[in-house]
């Protein structure tokens, strides 16, 4: 009987110095992938090609919008639009003007 406990005991010890040394190298080798992915993501972030784009990072797909870009966009549109509004208006007043002399 003693035998079977010896065998027992060792089975336990065996295994949990098992996943002693397992354990951690499997937690290590997941953080390795997650810094890979992380300084993946943060190199896409700080390329900042476009408006709005896309990728796919460690199986995840990240999304990246530039508002400084967005901004200029948006900027523009509206200063042309002003520009055409006020030659359009500046235009049609004249014309108003001109036909009532």
């Amino acid at each position: 009987m003693s035998t079977l406990e010896t065998a027992f005991a060792f089975t336990v010890i065996i295994t949990f110095l098992t996943f002693l040394i397992t354990g951690p190298e499997e937690l290590v080798l997941d953080c390795i992938e997650d810094v890979k992915a992380g300084d993946e993501e943060i190199g896409f972030f700080i390329d900042d090609s476009g408006l709005i784009d896309s990728t796919d990072i460690g199986g995840n797909v990240s999304y990246n919008t530039s508002p400084e870009k967005l901004c200029t966009y948006v900027t523009g549109i509206s200063d042309n639009y002003r520009i055409i509004y006020g030659a359009v208006a500046s235009g049609g007043a004249a014309d108003e003007t001109d036909s009532q002399e």
